[in-house]
């Protein structure tokens, strides 16, 4: 049904209702659910394809009637020709000569555009010289978008498959709509019986339901239409419920398309099936600015006006592949052959290595291939490019980095069109575990060419992730040119004339410099961004939702707004007040493996102390690397700490107090875990023994000076679990008391001068 002129029969529409109806109160709910809804024979998926998109985008750019024959050019060939071109016998095989030879009225379009140097793309008068242009498609892919965004709006389930077609999931907008006509099946639902069949259609319907659109018919239909007087418009008999929402279906798709051309201008075709295969035959049934409708019980008559070819996925070496095998007749219809002559397990006998293929086929001939609509906004890479004439090839760095600069403008335009559709979810996409307001950016960019001579070369390097699209080109712009640079130099591409090896260049260098350094020839160059990741800013995208039951969409002033100011330099906050960091604890799984550690046999315990002994080390601790090393970082971070202290204050000649409530949790665990082997007799020794080695570093009872104290004390507390098992002492065996070693602690402060300023102020534990 045109946009152009709506003509539809509002009579009432023709009923035969079956005894029982095929389907449940389950189907009707799972209508609702887009994760279900799509499998259904109830479910109605909607396509929509622009006609001649390119030439049409020309077309209303020029102001051009719509009978005006155009043609959309990509140097001397034609990309797009519009629907009144064609009446001209033109095709896209034409070239612009042959073209003009068939329609002399014929009106060139060509596509904008990047001129070599710049970063934008323009549309340039007549042809441009293809030496110093490279082609941008920008244009149509921002009108796409434009399209895009009014199909999101009515509806909330939208998958994007190229350009110039999208499919539309109806299920959510049907089921509101079925329930509001027929206000009886509300109650079914409630109830929520799923096994339970939906009643019989109504043999009178609302008059507000009426078929909009080419409904393809049965023989019967047919026969009718041929027997009726000239100018009557045959009834499609409608049988069951699935009949009921493709009629509401047809009406929203055409609604659909009437706002695209209220909107923009622009024309479609629709189709309207309970699949995306079928949909998009049907949009392609009848063109241009018609749509057609595919009843379920007419899916294998439909299907014969089609071969296996021209299904999507069947065309090329795959459907040559498969009439082959099967040897389909070359003058019977292949869907209609295959169908009826091999069932699924006689396919699979002939594609055994390829099961998943033959079950394809299989559900294809007859019109049963389900597939989920997707989001194809998922980006892996992109990339930018530029193959050189033969006799205008690159040969200098300056013209190779005015090349770099277009690539990079055409890739900057296209992340413009990701960050929109990412921004514009739609239900599908939020559907598909997609955070609300993330966009992708790359990580990666790298150049690749190929000389003259067929040497290819290329080198890589990782992007800064800029939320800012206006940084990201900056940083792109750059790192191409940095990447050119290193890629040349360490190879053997640059040759002056004189055969030497020029010094190397430097990004600052002059363009005067950069004209006189010439290279090997380049046939072809491009520029790579690949690796995206996913990045996230609540308060960029939110300040920007305006009305929170806009489902997300952005208007376009909004899209403008928000890049507008994304790109915008913030003026620089004042930074928080510096936190004071708090020295690290040690951790209660490793003091627990301490005192683990300390469970070994006597005789191994032996052999350490022998050792000791043999050594005369200073410290006569055992060397445990994995505490050692922690600690020794514990009392680093401790006595680099800026935190005013005051000094201790100990009473001559009495004992230490032993604050009974140390501050750290972990030195509580070590406690806990020594009073469990039965030590409590030495419990409240050794904590006053490591109070008074932090503050002096020096052992009392062995008479040293200590550097760790934590080992010093496990020890000592090693040697009285060995006492406590063994019955035996061997504190006099840990390190004997020379005479000459013997000092006072107030001695050892006098001499370690060193030790007192660590120490000073040292009222609790440095953990």
């Amino acid at each position: 049904m045109s946009v152009k002129n709506l003509n539809v029969d509002l009579a009432a529409l023709t009923t035969d209702p079956l005894s029982k109806s095929a389907f449940t109160i389950k189907d009707l709910i799972d209508l609702n659910d887009p994760k279900l809804s799509y499998k259904l024979n109830l479910s109605v998926i909607g396509f929509i394809d622009l006609n001649a998109f390119f030439a049409q985008c020309e077309q209303i750019r020029l102001g051009l009637d719509d009978d005006a024959p155009v043609v959309c050019a990509q140097w001397q060939s034609l990309i797009a020709v519009s629907y009144p071109a064609r009446k001209f016998g033109i095709n896209r095989m034409d070239t612009i000569q042959s073209a003009k030879k068939k329609c002399p009225k014929l009106i060139i379009a060509h596509a904008a555009a990047f001129k070599k140097g710049e970063d934008h793309w323009l549309y340039v008068k007549g042809l441009p010289d293809q030496t110093v242009y490279k082609v941008s498609l920008d244009p149509y892919r921002r009108e796409s978008r434009k399209i895009i965004k009014i199909l999101k709006e009515g509806c909330d389930m939208v998958e994007k498959a190229s350009v110039d077609e999208s499919y539309m999931d109806f299920g959510r907008l049907v089921y509101l709509k079925i329930l509001s006509f027929f206000p009886f099946l509300q109650d079914l639902v409630r109830e929520h019986n799923p096994d339970t069949y939906l009643p019989p259609i109504l043999k009178t319907l609302p008059e507000s339901l009426y078929w909009v659109g080419d409904i393809y018919k049965t023989p019967e239909e047919d026969a009718w239409f041929s027997e009726s007087q000239a100018g009557a418009e045959p009834k499609p008999v409608i049988n069951d419920w699935d009949d009921i929402c493709l009629v509401i279906g047809s009406q929203i798709l055409y609604d659909l398309r009437n706002r695209v051309f209220k909107d923009l201008g622009y024309t479609t075709s629709g189709g309207l099936a309970r699949n995306k295969r079928l949909a998009k035959l049907a949009g392609g049934f009848i063109k241009p600015d018609m749509q057609t409708i595919v009843r379920n019980k007419l899916i294998y008559r439909f299907l014969n006006n089609f071969e296996l070819i021209d299904i999507t996925g069947m065309g090329g070496k795959t459907g040559d592949v498969i009439l082959s095998k099967f040897d389909v007749p070359g003058d019977i219809n292949s869907i209609k052959f295959l169908r009826e002559h091999f069932l699924l397990d006689q396919l699979k006998q002939e594609l055994p290595n390829d099961h998943p293929l033959a079950e394809r086929v299989f559900n294809l001939v007859r019109g049963n291939y389900i597939e989920e609509l997707v989001l194809r906004t998922s980006v892996k890479s992109m990339m930018s490019r530029k193959n050189f004439l033969v006799n205008a090839f690159v040969d200098n760095i300056y013209d190779t980095c005015d090349w770099l600069k277009v690539f990079v403008g055409d890739l900057y335009s296209r992340l413009i069109e990701l960050d929109d559709e990412n921004l514009n979810l739609s239900m599908l996409q939020l559907d598909s575990d997609r955070e609300k307001g993330s966009i992708m950016r790359p990580k990666t960019i790298s150049i690749q060419l190929t000389t003259s001579s067929y040497t290819k070369l290329s080198k890589q390097t990782p992007i800064p992730v800029s939320r800012s699209l206006e940084k990201l080109r900056v940083s792109m712009t750059n790192l191409t040119f940095r990447l050119l640079l290193e890629l040349l130099e360490n190879s053997n591409v640059p040759s002056l004339n004189n055969g030497k090896r020029p010094r190397l260049l430097k990004v600052t260098d002059s363009m005067d410099v950069l004209k006189n350094y010439k290279i090997m020839p380049l046939a072809n160059l491009s520029v790579v961004i690949s690796n995206f990741v996913k990045t996230t800013d609540s308060n960029l995208i939110d300040s920007y939702l305006g009305n929170p039951n806009n489902k997300g969409l952005l208007a376009k002033q909004d899209i403008e707004k928000m890049f507008s100011e994304v790109n915008t330099e913030q003026p620089k906050q004042a930074l928080p007040a510096p936190i004071e960091k708090k020295s690290k604890k040690p951790d209660q799984a490793y003091v627990k493996k301490l005192f683990e550690d300390f469970q070994i046999s006597e005789n191994e315990r032996k052999e350490e102390q022998a050792q000791i002994l043999k050594s005369k080390s200073a410290s006569p601790a055992p060397q445990f690397k994995e505490d050692k090393e922690y600690i020794k970082k514990l009392f680093d971070e401790f006595e680099s700490s800026n935190a005013p202290v005051d000094p201790p204050r100990i009473a001559p000649k009495s004992k230490p107090k032993v604050d009974s409530n140390p501050p750290d949790s972990n030195y509580n665990v070590l406690n806990t875990l020594r009073s469990s082997s039965s030590l409590s007799t030495s419990e409240e020794s050794n904590k006053s023994l490591l109070e008074r080695l932090i503050r002096t570093r020096y052992c009392d009872k062995c008479h040293i000076p200590v550097e760790d104290v934590f080992e010093h004390v496990d020890l000592h507390y090693a040697m009285e679990l060995s006492e406590k098992l063994n019955g035996t002492s061997n504190q006099n065996e840990i390190n004997p008391k020379p005479e000459s070693n013997k000092r006072t602690s107030h001695q050892n402060k006098q001499e370690n001068p060193k030790k007192k300023k660590l120490d000073k102020g040292q009222t609790k534990l440095p953990f």
